[in-house]
């Protein structure tokens, strides 16, 4: 069991919103741009971004050994299971093939997934940047991020245009609400490690309202660009963000979390119904993995 470590320290969990916004986003392009070109196959780009973000999840947690501590989570690196140099060349290593391999495969999109490493792992984790523990350019730092995985998915599909700047903005507005709700858990930690996140800084009540305006806002936005598959789920989860907004509790939290992957990720099922099995298999290995490993119930959607 232990060799499979080195497969869930890359955090699969994490992979469905990263997936559902690449393909969300290779779905709007093949609609909204009519100057499509030769699309590259979905699945083995979903895969290569999955291992992309994988290393730029274990460079999150080489960043965050502490607060993972105190926060008594992410604990295979925190806590000495996996010896951080090996952690970091299997970062090292996986980063220099997806990004070699996409540059291969395509110029634009190699240069998106360069874009997403630097936004997403550099920007976000690295000194003297460290944006993900700075209130408001933890905000920006997430809305890049999101936007450049959606348009990923567009590069991906074989798009030419431009329009991409705009239909990726909705997707990058809904994940900055839920990274701003994810801040809460974390708050006890973080203040004693002297992270300022937008949570530790502005507390439940704040952080939960300011949450609400970016859901409204990307609701609203992707009305109005009809991108449909964004629009149901993310207005299915706007009243999970009203009620952690006006009855704010840390159960409310994790239920606006939790279900917004899920009615994002059912939308996207849809559209590509082989990706519910890629859900499935990855949400019971993981299941399995946990319990089997460390008699954990991980992950769960109780709040």
């Amino acid at each position: 069991m232990k060799y499979l470590d080195y497969i869930f320290v890359l955090r699969p969990t994490l992979f469905f919103p990263v997936w559902t916004v690449f393909l969300a986003g290779y779905h709007a392009s093949q609609q909204f741009d009519s100057a499509i070109q030769t699309s590259i196959p979905a699945f083995p780009i979903a895969m290569l971004l999955s291992l992309l973000m994988g290393a730029v999840f274990i460079f999150n947690q080489l960043t965050d050994i502490e607060t993972d501590r105190r926060n008594q989570k992410l604990f295979l690196i925190a806590n000495g299971i996996i010896d951080r140099n090996i952690a970091c060349a299997e970062a090292i290593a996986l980063t220099t093939i997806c990004i070699g391999t996409a540059l291969v495969l395509n110029l634009k999109l190699g240069t998106m997934f360069a874009l997403i490493f630097v936004f997403t792992a550099v920007l976000y984790s690295f000194q003297p940047f460290s944006w993900k523990d700075r209130p408001i350019l933890g905000i920006v730092n997430n809305f890049l991020g999101g936007w450049s995985v959606a348009v990923c998915g567009w590069m991906a599909a074989g798009s030419t245009g431009w329009d991409f700047l705009l239909h990726g903005v909705p997707y990058a507005l809904g994940l900055v609400a839920v990274f701003l709700l994810t801040t809460l858990p974390d708050v006890p930690g973080d203040r004693a490690a002297g992270k300022i996140t937008f949570g530790a800084k502005y507390g439940m009540k704040i952080t939960t309202r300011v949450a609400l305006i970016f859901e409204l806002l990307a609701v609203i936005l992707a009305g109005a660009l009809n991108d449909v598959v964004l629009f149901v789920p993310a207005m299915f989860a706007a009243p999970l963000f009203i009620w952690a907004a006006y009855q704010p509790s840390m159960s409310a939290v994790l239920r606006a979390i939790k279900f917004t992957v899920l009615f994002a990720s059912l939308a996207v099922v849809v559209i590509y119904p082989w990706y519910f099995l890629m859900i499935l298999v990855t949400f019971f290995g993981s299941k399995w993995y946990y319990r089997r490993r460390f008699n954990l119930k991980y992950p769960s959607f109780a709040a």
